[in-house]
């Protein structure tokens, strides 16, 4: 950062921000490392899963960016995301015609764009295909329009064959917080309101009269997974969370959890196991919970049915991992981001995009996803910069 050529004080301001946020984050991992006798890889690994994004975004700020240069960068993306969807789409075809195979994934689970076979690549691909759709819809004003709005369609063709529907509630739920946001705002938020309730109105009209939505009207309707009273999906999906405070044992739990890799991230929950042969012999630990999570999930048809309610998830990783000042250093660190990088409604809408995603299974450590969106911020943060100095000058 000090090599940076930039002399722009809240550029600098900015990055320095976030770089002293993330010192503080990565002391309370290593303070409930110590507490809780995790291992050093523990650390490291976590901190680099879910510091990644942020250190990305710094890299990203301090590069001095002209208008030419951010151009290049800004095609370099729309063509990877372009690239991203149409493998997505070929995919399904070539999968359905037997002519590759995704095992062991199938012939919906396995459209994955770019990020094929690769666990949760399909949530990962097409959340990248919304956000840069809507990029591109609000800000690639070289483009005709009707073409850009082709590349929306496309994109929502794409959650229905690769049957992510979790993508498009989470956008919604993202976009219901941001209509929120303006309650200060009664022209903004009427704007917002009624956007939303044409979306939901399109959307009712869709899974009642087009038949590749049709699955959404199953989905919302399975009394037996969503009726919690009967022991449903939000019983299972907290399960975890009482499995950690049956390991709770002083005070000092709840402020710096159970250690790193020991709970319910991505770390705790699957990569730590899949990697034990490596990081056992660095000096990595395990935590009884792994066993019992899984044996839990295993034996439990809701969890297996539907990775809405899976028990895994990344809020629940952080609480558990690092305890409520590891949650708050890390909300600490989004909110640097809001209110450095945040510039207008999109950025925010990506932000909250990420928050909401941070209850459904493990995204907000996915680097792929992660990455792709402090990308779009950080461009949308450049391009913002670049015409405030042109209207400066």
């Amino acid at each position: 950062m000090s090599a940076t050529r930039t002399k722009d004080y809240r550029q600098l301001n900015a990055v320095w921000s976030i770089f002293f946020a993330l010192l503080i984050f990565l002391g309370v991992m290593l303070a409930s490392a110590i507490v809780n006798h995790a291992g050093i890889p523990n650390v490291i690994v976590n901190f680099l899963i879910l510091g990644e994004p942020f250190m990305f975004l710094i890299a990203i700020a301090c590069i001095d960016f002209h208008a030419e240069s951010l151009n290049k960068f800004r095609r370099w993306l729309i063509v990877s995301a372009l690239i991203n969807l149409l493998l997505a789409i070929i995919q399904k075809f070539l999968l359905v015609a037997g002519h590759i195979s995704a095992a062991p994934y199938d012939e919906t689970d396995g459209v994955q764009g770019v990020f094929f076979i690769s666990g949760a690549g399909g949530y990962i691909s097409a959340a990248v295909s919304v956000s840069v759709s809507i990029y591109c819809i609000l800000y690639l004003k070289t483009v005709p329009l009707w073409i850009r709005i082709f590349g929306l369609v496309g994109t929502i063709y794409q959650i229905q064959i690769a049957d992510t529907k979790q993508v498009l509630l989470v956008s919604g739920l993202a976009w219901g917080l941001l209509a929120l946001s303006k309650v200060q705002d009664l022209r903004k938020l009427l704007v917002y309101v009624t956007c939303i309730g044409l979306a939901i109105a399109a959307f009712w009209w869709a899974t009642h009269n087009i038949e590749l939505f049709e699955v959404y009207v199953q989905w919302f309707s399975r009394d037996d997974i969503n009726n919690s009273n009967s022991g449903g999906g939000l019983d299972v999906k907290t399960e975890g969370i009482r499995k950690v405070l049956s390991y709770y044992h002083s005070p000092i739990n709840w402020l710096l959890g159970l250690g790193p890799g020991h709970t319910l991230g991505r770390l705790g929950g699957w990569t730590i196991s899949d990697m034990w042969s490596i990081l056992s012999r660095l000096g990595a630990t395990k935590h009884p919970l792994y066993d019992e999570m899984w044996s839990f999930i295993n034996n439990n048809w809701i969890a297996l049915s539907t990775t809405l309610y899976v028990p895994l998830f990344s809020w629940a990783g952080i609480w558990g991992d690092q305890g409520w000042l590891g949650v708050a250093a890390y909300l600490y660190l989004g909110f640097l981001v809001w209110k450095y990088f945040c510039i207008d409604d999109y950025c925010k809408f990506l932000t909250l995009t990420i928050f909401v995603y941070g209850f459904f299974l493990t995204q907000v450590e996915e680097p792929g996803f992660m990455l792709s969106m402090v990308t779009l911020i950080g461009l949308r943060w450049h391009e913002h910069r670049i015409q405030k100095a042109k209207l400066l000058s």
